[in-house]
């Protein structure tokens, strides 16, 4: 076998080897969002009548879906990282650090300017989403940038 020969025969297996590793992470990744959907219907489902987010959903229901919600996020962030490679794992880490400090900064100053009397309470659903979009933001700046 000629040198050119391997390299091409090594090209081909990283390749597949990536192509595989990409399948597996998203197969993870829309287990995840099934689970979420999951838990986001029937919760829609069990919501009373004209009330608020989630209000009115049974006791049962609210320990399921966070059982739920645990194991797919336990188990489906351990497997996810079984799958990446370091480098996107540096990435990921590094957007979870910034979307926790993101997190606590936020919750800490709007608690405090609302026990001020200046803001209304602080909205748990906007700091919840606020802190996701910080997360993929930070995580897309790292993938994107030059």
């Amino acid at each position: 076998m000629t040198r050119s020969t391997t390299m091409a025969n090594e090209m081909k297996d990283g390749l597949a080897a990536a192509r595989a590793r990409t399948r597996r992470q998203r197969i993870i990744l829309f287990t995840l969002m099934g689970a979420g959907a999951v838990v986001g219907f029937f919760s829609g489902m069990f919501e009373a009548d004209g009330g608020a987010f989630l209000e009115g959903i049974p006791a049962a229901w609210a320990i399921t879906a966070s059982l739920i919600t645990t194991i797919a996020l336990v188990y489906g962030s351990w497997r996810y990282y079984r799958v990446t490679d370091e480098l996107d794992q540096r990435d990921n880490l590094w957007a979870s650090a910034v979307a926790i400090n993101f997190y606590f900064a936020l919750y800490a100053n709007w608690y405090l300017l609302w026990r001020g009397e200046l803001v209304r309470e602080p909205q748990h659903e906007a700091l919840a989403i606020a802190t996701f979009a910080v997360m993929m933001l930070a995580y897309g700046y790292k993938k994107l940038r030059p």
